[in-house]
């Protein structure tokens, strides 16, 4: 029988990530699979037992967004090239939802089974690699500056009260909201006034398909840049994103790269898979077909 490596944020998702560690060892241990089962404690904990050898065949990922960001690094930093397969357990996991992996713990486990792996691509921003997304400016950081008791108290809606937040600075003339935003890539460069940057790997980000013409094995990262506007545009803004047609919007620069260097003197700080990272300037690029992915 293989041996999966699971390594798990037992506080993640409202804490019900608890509930499918338990659930996901007992139905393992009864199909005969050996399990080395890791708990993280800290930040790092998921990166450093992703990069120990423990003679593992899997790995799998239990967490959200963050926990999977620090899995993947340290695969790929330690050059791993074992399948690697995810069981969502965070408030959001804009990941697993691109790529409609399975949620409910049996079917996980079926997956697991049949063994059916994709290759995927991995983003880098600077020296750290994204599985799913960076970004920096307005409502970027959301996922950081929710505290983990909101997040447990009130899941999902805690995101949400705190985009409004960001969203009544843009009524305020008083409080700056865009940033000077340099682009150097083959396929765009300027130099615009904006509110926020996404570079994605897969179509979901936040809940939303940002990143209509996203693939995780397209060996593309899809830029997306939302210039300045007034709070009056941004209702058209918002409906446009709901339908996915947000990248025809006038204030809405889109392109797919496989390297950008975006640049500013202002302090803009990069979130990557939700957790917060360098700040710019940073060069984003593409690991082609880097993580072997255990997919439905």
């Amino acid at each position: 029988m293989k041996k999966y490596k699971i390594i798990a944020n037992p506080k993640s998702g409202n804490e019900t990530a608890i509930d499918k560690i338990a659930q996901i060892v007992e139905i393992m241990s009864e199909n005969g699979c050996k399990i080395d089962l890791r708990l993280t404690g800290k930040s790092g904990d998921a990166a450093e037992f992703a990069k120990e050898d423990d003679g593992e065949e899997v790995i799998v990922s239990i967490g959200g967004d963050g926990t999977l960001n620090e899995v993947v690094n340290g695969m790929i930093d330690s050059g791993k090239e074992i399948p690697l397969a995810i069981l969502s357990g965070g408030t959001v996991n804009d990941f697993v939802t691109a790529m409609e992996i399975p949620t409910e713990v049996e079917e996980f486990c079926n997956m697991l089974k049949a063994e059916k792996t994709k290759n995927i691509d991995v983003g880098v921003a600077g020296n750290r690699k994204f599985i799913n997304v960076a970004a920096g400016g307005m409502m970027t950081d959301i996922a950081y500056s929710v505290s983990e008791e909101k997040k447990t108290i009130f899941g999902r809606a805690a995101y949400y009260v705190e985009a409004l937040k960001e969203v009544v600075k843009l009524g305020d003339k008083k409080k700056k909201t865009y940033f000077k935003l340099k682009v150097e890539s083959e396929e765009y460069s300027a130099e615009e006034d904006v509110l926020a940057f996404v570079c994605a790997n897969s179509v979901s980000v936040g809940g939303f398909e940002l990143a209509p013409k996203a693939a995780v094995d397209d060996g593309y990262i899809d830029v997306m840049i939302v210039k300045d506007l007034d709070l009056s545009e941004l209702p058209t803004l918002i409906g446009n994103f709901t339908k996915g047609k947000h990248i025809e919007h006038e204030k809405v620069i889109y392109f797919q790269t496989k390297e950008v260097t975006l640049s500013t003197d202002a302090d803009v700080i990069v979130d990557v898979d939700g957790e917060r990272a360098q700040k710019l300037p940073l060069t984003f690029n593409i690991l082609e077909k880097a993580i072997k992915l255990i997919i439905k």
